[in-house]
């Protein structure tokens, strides 16, 4: 891992990190759009001088890859788990980071719940994050991260894992379980991953659920109408990260999205992440950071404020 790349990594993670937290912030409280938030998000990315990679949230039993279009008016209500998901990349080195935050501050068996499954999620983070070091098998920070998990009486969400980054590449080819999945690999020496357990008080398996607005280009082919072609200038910059609907829509309006992304769809040239949820429906709390490794890793994500 050369210096100069180091401090790209760093200056991504400062940004992606501030934007995390000012967006938990201001998602906890009760009546917040989530379109306006995750506007706000992005804007504060680019204010801060970073290139947006993604903003995204999930809602209680959603784990991942919710993203609101333009017309969206869902907004948070007391009670509700919501996890924030922000990343940002300097020169498409990227940092990748995600909290959970409740809504509100009522004191009910729900939030009573979304208090222990943050807890568990930040200890198992925060456990396998102890034993990250050139050498490690992957097998090891699984085992790490669904101990905690399970001493709180919960489970780790066994087909969500951590990953290796890349240069523009969110997962870099090699993922990092949640749990204890036998696996021998080991972690080597400047290295650049996250780690993020997604836990749960269900059955511990997320699955589709719902209308697609995250997407990402997968390979580069001829595209025949001049729908799908303005689509595809329009994400060129993302080179490959991910985009969202609502970028589309009002840069091109919905008919020219609609109907561009159908042919795009349809020709495997991109490909639809739609929201990943529990599949009976359990609570998901998640935490994430991503850190170059070392005998002692670096976290780059880290911000002053966590406990984590």
């Amino acid at each position: 891992m050369d210096p100069e790349t180091t401090k790209l990594l760093q200056t991504a993670g400062k940004i992606a990190a501030q934007v995390r937290r000012e967006t938990a912030i201001l998602l906890s409280k009760p009546g917040t759009s989530y379109l306006e938030a995750l506007d706000t998000a992005e804007k504060r990315i680019l204010q801060l001088g970073g290139k947006i990679a993604w903003a995204q949230y999930a809602t209680n039993d959603v784990a991942a890859h919710a993203c609101p279009e333009e017309d969206d008016t869902y907004v948070t209500k007391e009670g509700d788990l919501v996890k924030v998901d922000i990343g940002v990349h300097m020169d498409g080195w990227l940092a990748d980071n995600a909290m959970t935050v409740l809504v509100g501050k009522n004191e009910g068996e729900k939030t009573v719940l979304g208090r222990d499954l943050i807890k568990a999620s930040q200890n198992a983070l925060k456990s396998a994050m102890k034993v990250v070091r050139p050498g490690v098998q992957l097998w090891e920070i699984g085992e790490a991260q669904s101990s905690e998990a399970e001493a709180l009486g919960f489970k780790t969400v066994r087909n969500l894992c951590g990953h290796t980054i890349d240069r523009f590449k969110v997962h870099g080819g090699i993922s990092i379980p949640s749990y204890n999945n036998k696996d021998k690999t080991e972690l080597e020496e400047g290295e650049i991953i996250a780690i993020e357990p997604f836990v749960t008080n269900g059955d511990g398996l997320i699955r589709e659920k719902g209308k697609a607005t995250v997407f990402m280009v997968e390979q580069e082919k001829g595209v025949r109408s001049p729908h799908a072609k303005k689509i595809i200038e329009e994400v060129k910059p993302q080179n490959g990260l991910p985009f969202t609907t609502r970028w589309l829509t009002r840069k091109l309006g919905k008919g020219t999205t609609a109907l561009g992304m159908k042919e795009l769809l349809q020709s495997g040239v991109v490909r639809a992440y739609a929201p990943l949820a529990e599949i009976s429906s359990g609570m998901v709390a998640q935490f994430e950071h991503a850190m170059i490794v070392k005998e002692k890793p670096l976290v780059y994500t880290r911000h002053e404020d966590d406990e984590w």
